[in-house]
């Protein structure tokens, strides 16, 4: 699973920013880009600064997210914050436990980046209705899909890294 999973956001890192920088074309030169009750545009973003800013968050953003949780562990391990650290971290299981963490690392990744490129496809409908107005439901269920993964991602490691058996 470690290394699909490794390809699989390295596939996705270099996609997403592609994806939103070909459909951004169709955003009007004043982007709305915040929305309040009932989805109606309440923010906006000249389509520069929102490409950028989306290209940010759809590269950047999921690069520091899987950097911080497989990489920066492996470079300075004293750092790491981790129940039962002198067990998951003995000789025997640390490459063990630094490399489960670099795979569930990069899956999380994988979702943050799915996530916000679905936010940035949403806002692409969004703009294209007169007035700019975001669906809601839409909108709502994606949340709800990310962060229920994101809970059963935290449950996962917690279980995985829990007490030694």
């Amino acid at each position: 699973m470690g290394i699909i999973t490794r390809m699989l956001f390295g596939l996705s890192v270099v996609i997403a920013p592609i994806v939103v920088w070909t459909t951004s074309a169709q955003l009007p030169a004043r982007v709305a880009s915040h929305f309040g009750r009932g989805g109606y545009a309440n923010g906006f973003m000249s389509h520069d600064v929102y490409v950028l800013f989306m290209l940010g968050m759809t590269t950047l953003l999921p690069l520091v997210v899987v950097a911080s949780i497989g990489l920066i562990p492996r470079l300075a391990t004293s750092r790491l914050s981790l129940r039962h650290r002198d067990h998951w971290l003995a000789p025997m299981r640390r490459a063990e436990t630094l490399a489960t963490l670099a795979t569930w690392g990069c899956a999380f990744g994988v979702v943050l980046i799915a996530f916000l490129t679905s936010i940035h496809f949403l806002t692409l409908e969004a703009n294209a209705r007169t007035p700019a107005r975001l669906d809601e439901g839409t909108f709502f269920t994606l949340l709800v899909g990310f962060l229920v993964v994101l809970v059963a991602w935290i449950v996962f490691l917690a279980l995985r890294f829990g007490r030694p058996r």
